[in-house]
């Protein structure tokens, strides 16, 4: 017999479509400051680090103005 509430059950339930919400949330966030050129703080190796805007924009593979990365176009 399942002893959680309705609502955490529910939460439990959708956990994945949960996540991925805080996901896009954190980007947003991270994206948004960088993109007015403030650093960021984030926990890494058991202590509080700064990221740069550009670090911030190479986590989701973005150029240091934010922008996505083109692959180049070789021909032949």
């Amino acid at each position: 017999m399942n002893e959680y509430s309705p609502i955490l059950q529910e939460m439990i339930d959708r956990r994945s479509e949960i996540q991925d919400a805080m996901n896009r949330a954190n980007r947003t966030a991270l994206l948004r400051h960088a993109r007015l050129g403030e650093p960021v703080s984030t926990w890494r190796d058991n202590q509080v680090v700064w990221l740069s805007p550009k670090e911030v924009f190479a986590m989701y593979d973005l150029d240091e103005f934010g922008r996505p990365m083109t692959q180049p176009q070789y021909t032949h």
